[in-house]
Parts: C-alpha cells; sequence; structure tokens
C-alpha cells in the first residue's frame, strides 16, 4: 500500500471532474472502473483507493449523474449501467470514517433508491421497444443494473429493511425477465 496520501489517479480524476463541463463528467467518472479494476480485490490499497473516491465526492458525482434524465447522458444507457457497477463497487467495503453517518443514512439509500429508478426506466423502456435487438440491448443493461443493486444490498443489508424497495425489487425483476 502506498503513503497514507490520495492515490494520484483520484486526485486527477477529481481535478478532471472540477474544471470538466457537465455534459463530459459522466464520462470522466467512468475512469473509476479502471482504477477500481486495476487494484487488487479485498487488498488495503483497493480500501484506500475507495476512500480516496468518497473523499474527493467522487461517489456524490457519481449519484447525481445517475439521478438525470437518461436521455442527456453522453453514452445513454451504457453510461449509466457502467456507473451503478462502479457506485455500487465503491460502497460495498468502503470506510467511511468520519462521514459515515452520513454515508450510511444518506449515500446509501439514495444509490439503491437510483439504482430502483433506473431499473423501472428500463423497463419501461424495454415493454416500450419495438425492435429484438433494442429490447436485448435494454435487457442487458436492466441486468447490469439489478446486478449492481444486488452487490449494493449484499454489501449492506441494512438498506433491505424497506419493505416498500423489497416489493419494488421483486416485482420490476419479475416483470422484466418474463
Amino acid at each position: 500500500m502506498k503513503a497514507m496520501g490520495t492515490d494520484p489517479r483520484i486526485l486527477s480524476l477529481a481535478a478532471e471532474v472540477a474544471i470538466s463541463p457537465e455534459q463530459n463528467v459522466p464520462v470522466i467518472l467512468l475512469k473509476l472502473k479502471e482504477i477500481i479494476n486495476n487494484t487488487p480485490f479485498g487488498s488495503s490499497e483497493l480500501k484506500k483507493v475507495k476512500q480516496d473516491i468518497y473523499c474527493y465526492d467522487l461517489i456524490r458525482y457519481c449519484l447525481l449523474v445517475l439521478s438525470q434524465d437518461c436521455s442527456r447522458i453522453q453514452g445513454g444507457w451504457t453510461t449509466i449501467s457502467q456507473l451503478t457497477q462502479i457506485l455500487s463497487h465503491c460502497c460495498v467495503g468502503l470506510e467511511p470514517g468520519e462521514d459515515a453517518e452520513e454515508f450510511y443514512n444518506e449515500l446509501l439509500p439514495s444509490a439503491a433508491e437510483n439504482f430502483l429508478v433506473l431499473g423501472r426506466q428500463l423497463q419501461t423502456c424495454f415493454i416500450n421497444a419495438a425492435k429484438g435487438e433494442e429490447k436485448d440491448a435494454l435487457l442487458h443493461f436492466f441486468e447490469i443494473v439489478t446486478d449492481s443493486l444486488f452487490w449494493l444490498l449484499g454489501g449492506h443489508v441494512q438498506l433491505i429493511q424497506n419493505g416498500k424497495k423489497k416489493d419494488i425489487l421483486i416485482d420490476s425483476h419479475c416483470r422484466v425477465t418474463h
């Protein structure tokens, strides 16, 4: 593990996000995937990378992007589904430190809610899609979003305590897969 300083890749990415026009931020955030994937799973280095991502508000930026109108996001559902993967992987195993209350009470529930909303939007698009290829792509994106949600819920089971969210999740998954 490196010294306790901020990972330079995260520092550089946070600076790029800060100075970039809003429409470029989603694609810039996709660079987090490479950083996470190139850091050994379960390592102390990965824990530090996740903490740096959190400390520089990149998780919050991901949440903001996921709450935007999908048609306005460069790369559309491809970008959005990848950001759900990034967000869930950053949140699972993250030790938020002194900001734990905000992380557990605000950020995590917001992430789960965003994933459910995205799943519903994909479900609606799937139902309204005319072409087989388009339906296949939408189903693929739906699977990525639900896998991301399941990963998040698996790492933070306290999120399942809300019965309404459970019902929405089960109902959405059943409707799209049948």
